[in-house]
């Protein structure tokens, strides 16, 4: 009686092991604590994603007011030559012109290159021949000296 006890503690104790097994180390649970992981990265990326953005947004933003201090200090420096100093060096230092000046606004740039890519022609992909009996550069034998051999 005593086997039969121990037989049946045994196998309830092995459906008991069993089932617990199965409640927190089956395939559900691994995809619900992966799901999780997963969804947790997801939102750390997309706040790692947000602070890049916001970094180069705020140091964009520091260059322009960077450039536009430069810009003032520069047309103040020349300015101030111009009135100061001698005609031979005021003119060294004169203030650029609109065309030429390297410190122009942003909205004067984009004006100049748009200017600049209307008037520019494209650049040939093919090298003009002087007459229409002559090879082109990509015929098989452009450049090379033909050498008559008698067979």
């Amino acid at each position: 009686m005593i086997w039969i006890a121990g037989i049946l503690g045994f196998l309830v104790g092995s459906a008991a092991g069993a089932l617990l097994f199965k409640i927190f180390r089956s395939d559900e649970a691994r995809v619900k604590e992966l799901m999780l992981k997963l969804q947790a990265l997801s939102e750390e990326h997309e706040s790692y994603k947000s602070g890049v953005h916001n970094h180069f947004n705020n140091s964009a933003r520091l260059l322009n007011q960077l450039t536009d201090s430069y810009r003032e200090v520069y047309l103040h420096m020349a300015d101030g030559a111009q009135s100061l100093c001698p005609d031979y060096i005021s003119s060294q230092l004169s203030l650029p012109t609109r065309d030429t000046n390297p410190l122009l606004s942003r909205e004067d740039s984009v004006q100049g290159k748009e200017k600049a890519e209307d008037s520019a022609a494209p650049p040939l992909d093919y090298a003009t021949r002087s007459s229409p009996d002559q090879k082109g550069n990509l015929a098989e034998d452009f450049g090379l000296d033909k050498k008559q051999t008698d067979a």
